[in-house]
């Protein structure tokens, strides 16, 4: 999870090496990595990442990182600050770790996951806070949990808040790499089976795999009765994205679509980075 949570993150919440304000109007840098209240920036240097000056790389006081500080929060876009591109991804590494600490005191055996699942709920501490996952939040996703029903956890990991709604996508994707992952015979639970760089093409009605491809395949192999049950075996060409495909491709986008927090999830028929990204076994979205 540590050697791949700068890549993923960066993805999702971009990289930016100086101050902003965010759309909450926090301060925040790096892989979203809020500052905010101002001690939380005059801490970097504690943690790995010391602000710079521009220009001379020299290391800024705490007076001027209260002062650009204070200039952002109030709507500023002029920077003299900045973090080194090795301090950004220690900033995120200690953060992450910080948040994995937390979290194996709100669910025990977290170590014993399949990888996808440890990587889906970091990824909901990133955005919540691991304290925002502690009871009574999240109930039915700690029983899922709990249950190791991870399927069931898809449904229910979706955070609050539209900034959200593409990480939501992806974490369910990675819930249902999970139960996939566990599937006999059961997969190493420190190996992803989300490939980090990596996509997967646009796939509609009349595509069919190549000798090279297996898109298709993969869409029908998820949505089979054992996994999603949106394919009725038997009525489907494997590899082939025909009439039932279509059919099944619309009704899980129209199921992903009512969940909470789903935003404006895509029911067009066609399978492009978001319905890859909800679905899993694929990388999150650019």
């Amino acid at each position: 999870m540590r050697n791949n949570f700068s890549a993923f993150s960066t993805r999702l919440e971009g990289r930016v090496n100086h101050m902003y304000r965010d759309s909450l109007g926090n301060v925040t840098i790096g892989i979203g990595n809020k500052i905010d209240p101002v001690a939380d920036a005059l801490a970097l240097s504690s943690l790995g990442a010391p602000l710079l000056r521009n220009g001379t790389n020299k290391a800024a006081t705490n007076a001027e990182i209260t002062t650009e500080w204070t200039k952002v929060k109030g709507g500023s876009t002029a920077t003299t600050l900045h973090l080194s591109e090795v301090s950004i991804d220690t900033l995120v590494t200690t953060r992450l770790d910080q948040n994995e600490t937390t979290l194996r005191t709100i669910f025990p055996g977290l170590d014993d996951w399949p990888g996808d699942a440890q990587l889906a709920i970091l990824s909901m501490a990133w955005g919540v806070g691991p304290n925002g996952l502690r009871p009574p939040k999240f109930p039915k996703l700690r029983q899922a949990i709990g249950m190791r029903t991870w399927f069931a956890a898809a449904r229910e990991c979706n955070m609050a808040g539209s900034l959200l709604e593409k990480r939501n996508a992806v974490n369910r994707g990675l819930f249902r790499n999970a139960a996939i992952s566990e599937e006999p015979p059961a997969s190493d639970p420190n190996v992803l089976f989300l490939p980090i760089p990596g996509s997967r093409p646009r796939r509609q009605f009349g595509d069919v795999d190549g000798p090279q491809d297996d898109d298709i395949a993969v869409i029908q192999g998820m949505f089979r009765p054992s996994r999603l049950n949106y394919l009725i075996p038997g009525t489907f060409t494997r590899g082939t994205f025909d009439t039932a495909t279509l059919t099944g491709v619309k009704a899980f986008q129209a199921s992903e679509a009512a969940l909470p927090n789903a935003g404006l999830f895509p029911v067009t028929g066609i399978v492009a980075e978001l319905t890859w990204a909800s679905l899993g076994e694929h990388v999150p979205l650019a």
